[in-house]
């Protein structure tokens, strides 16, 4: 209340009818004001106005005779709501996720350059071979144990007979 006070005489000064030096400031936006409410009211409404009062009477109507529909339009306003709000939030995530992948790609371009600009270009590139190597014999690795294990299994397979037990036809039951 002291806020109010203390400013009162500043306000009032602000705010008067009579010439103050933020006249020239304030009379331009209160013109267009009034300006768009007379435009308003004079085309605009009068169009809108059935509108205003078929609503008004559908909502009384809805709010004191089915206040059911009115809590399904209020459930459905909820869940409208929510579900934009959930849709920001994953934006929201997504824009931070590609900015954090972007800023691990930028840094891994400084740091290979810092790596490249200490070792210098051919160890580097002894370096990177070596890496290559390291990656392919990995690959040939990973082949010879999947052919093991692809030949393992064919061997299970040829293993298992090819009738059924008991002699019995398919779709004999059980």
């Amino acid at each position: 209340m002291d806020i109010l006070q203390d400013n009162f005489p500043q306000l009032f000064h602000l705010y008067s009818t009579y010439y103050t030096p933020y006249s020239t400031y304030i009379r331009p936006l209160q013109r267009a004001f009034l300006l768009s409410q007379s435009y308003f009211y004079q085309y605009a409404f009068p169009t809108l106005y059935p509108i205003y009062v078929l609503a008004n009477r559908l909502l009384s109507f809805a709010l004191t005779e089915q206040p059911s529909l009115m809590s399904l339009a209020l459930l459905a306003l909820l869940l409208i709501v929510s579900l934009k709000v959930l849709d920001m939030l994953r934006r929201t995530v997504i824009y931070w996720i590609s900015i954090a992948i972007r800023l691990a790609v930028y840094a891994m371009a400084a740091i290979i350059g810092v790596w490249i600009y200490q070792r210098g270009l051919e160890q580097s590139l002894e370096d990177l071979g070596w890496i290559v190597g390291l990656f392919a014999g990995l690959g040939e690795q990973g082949e010879r144990v999947g052919h093991a294990k692809a030949t393992r299994s064919a061997k299970d397979a040829r293993r298992i007979p090819k009738g059924n037990p008991k002699g019995r036809r398919r779709g004999g039951g059980w």
